[in-house]
């Protein structure tokens, strides 16, 4: 299915998922370019909720209808154009989490205005405005230029989760706060709100400035308490190397640090947390899109990475590497958890690749999970079937996962193409692996009953016809013994069809080993000649692989 927001210039940066009533399912599609009915306002923004069906009917939801609010006439407290409201979107049950990253205001006492950014928080039909970012602690070295709503999450629990990459000169912060207490203490006439419960990073010296702390968020347990602990980027820290934080859910105390090993590779850029391997451990996969690796001419060549981080039962992490394929295409520029896709009892991952694939239209892999970890080799790539116009479809740029839209069983995933104004979901569906056996047990060969004809001499013998239709290799297994007295001259001819080809003989033990099989053509008749030995003893036992396609 794919959806086209209309009008919103760049649609699709955020792509979610919303429960309605009687279980209906719809996708929440972020355009934070678009243009609404509020007064006076360009580009203001919006969250469309679009049907998956064949009806695909989209309707933008109101979370705010109003202008500008002033401090008196022709004197504006915030500035709502090109604010970007719909750049990140999140859902859970019926709440909708929306922000706009680039939303302005000013103090009454300064005439400069600030990007602290803003989030409107839907609950039923119960709109509140988030503005954790907009308070008394203004300027550059406070929360003046945080873009709070710049990356966001919700927890299992009561909390939401902030990014806010400007504050502190650019050191950036986390904020959580409870849904209960932002919708509790919401007043349209109080600007700056104070929150009782709230967690947040404060700020550090000034070596940590520039460093972009909330770029990209995620929540998941990583220290066994139950509690979800919030996962953050930090793509320009450690001299640009780039670290992912994890700080406690309880109290934002730091627990976990990662680090990039090759400077501005945007190391952090993505963060995406599920279980992978099944162990009942939270694991965490870190994208750095601008990595670059060295090509068979030892040459770099950026081709992007993800790094898999492990949770282990001893506690720390196991840390492999998954490079991309192609260059400039910004493998892991979105990392998303997608449950048991193939449903064989471990999660499984979409890392996209916004600008690979012919034309650059943009790829999506898909990584299925296993007990050792995620399986290197994609079991499936989805390509994007849109050219570019004044810029690149950038197919994948936004991802989700995890949800059964169309309630058959398996988990769907949506891929946002904001340059070609496109949401795409795929559904899945179920898929089966047939693994068949033919096992022929032919009658025990009357040495005395000579009715067959080889080389014009009488032999005894034993005819199975099988029609088996593959194009897949097949390997046929034949088991010989000699009940009898030592046979001289042994041998084992298997007639090979016309549509089949022979490709050798399978020695996989030490028995097979010493088989020797030749094949031969005889009046056109293609067959394969084994030696069972000469004498072939009494008692003797071999078994015969012959593999063919």
């Amino acid at each position: 299915m794919n959806t086209p927001p209309p009008q919103t210039g760049m649609p699709a940066d955020s792509i979610r998922l919303l429960e309605g009533k009687e279980s209906r399912i719809f996708l929440l599609v972020g355009a934070p370019k678009a243009n609404t009915t509020q007064h006076n306002i360009v580009e203001g923004g919006q969250v469309l909720k679009c049907n998956w069906n064949s009806n695909r009917n989209c309707e933008p939801i109101i979370f705010d209808s109003t202008g500008n609010r002033d401090f008196a006439p022709d004197d504006p407290l915030e500035f709502k154009s090109h604010q970007w409201f719909g750049a990140s979107v999140r859902s859970k049950n019926d709440k909708i989490l929306a922000c706009a990253p680039l939303y302005h205001w000013r103090t009454e006492t300064k005439q400069e205005r600030e990007p602290v950014g803003t989030c409107y928080l839907l609950a039923g039909s119960k709109s509140v405005e988030y503005a954790p970012c907009r308070s008394t602690t203004i300027d550059a070295d406070g929360q003046g230029f945080c873009q709070g709503g710049f990356s966001i999450d919700f927890t299992k629990g009561d909390r939401v989760l902030l990014g806010g990459p400007g504050s502190f000169y650019w050191q950036g912060q986390l904020i959580s706060d409870r849904v209960t207490e932002i919708l509790a203490k919401y007043d349209s006439k109080v600007y700056s709100t104070k929150y009782d419960d709230q967690l947040a990073t404060r700020p550090a010296s000034a070596t940590f400035d520039d460093s972009y702390l909330g770029y990209s968020v995620a929540v998941g347990d990583f220290n066994g308490d139950g509690i979800e602990d919030f996962v953050s980027g930090v793509p320009r820290a450690a001299r640009t190397l780039g670290m992912v934080s994890i700080y406690n859910g309880k109290n934002m105390s730091s627990m976990y640090n990662f680090t990039g090993e090759q400077m501005a590779a945007y190391f952090g850029y993505s963060v995406a947390a599920t279980d992978i391997n099944g162990d009942n451990y939270t694991d965490l996969f870190i994208g750095a899109p601008l990595f670059m690796d060295r090509g068979s001419d030892g040459k770099l060549q950026e081709v992007g990475q993800v790094s898999i981080c492990l949770q282990r039962a001893s506690g720390g992490f196991q840390i492999t590497k998954l490079n991309g394929f192609e260059i400039f295409a910004r493998f892991s520029s979105s990392i998303a958890p997608l449950g048991d896709l193939d449903q064989d009892g471990f999660n499984d991952i979409a890392v996209a690749a916004p600008y690979g694939g012919e034309e650059k239209r943009g790829l999506v892999y898909i990584y299925n999970g296993r007990a050792n970890g995620l399986n290197a080799v994609p079991s499936q790539i989805l390509e994007g079937q849109w050219a570019a116009r004044t810029m690149p479809p950038s197919f994948g740029y936004s991802l989700k996962g995890a949800t059964d839209v169309d309630k058959n069983g398996y988990p769907d995933l949506i891929v946002g193409a904001f340059g070609v104004d496109t949401a795409v979901l795929y559904r899945a569906r179920p898929v089966i692996r047939v693994t068949a056996a033919l096992e022929v047990n032919p009658t025990i060969l009357n040495p005395e009953n000579k009715a067959c004809l080889l080389s014009d001499v009488k032999v005894s013998c034993d005819q199975k016809q099988i029609f088996i239709g593959d194009d897949n290799p097949l390997t046929l297994i034949v088991s010989a013994q000699n009940q009898g007295e030592g046979a001289y001259e042994a041998e084992l001819f298997v007639i090979v069809p016309p549509q089949a080809d022979f490709i050798g003989v399978v020695r996989n033990n030490e028995a097979l080993a010493r088989l020797s099989c030749a094949f031969k053509t005889e009046n056109q008749t293609r067959m394969v000649v084994c030696d069972l030995g000469n004498p072939m003893k009494a008692g003797t036992k071999l078994v015969s692989h012959a593999s063919g396609t």
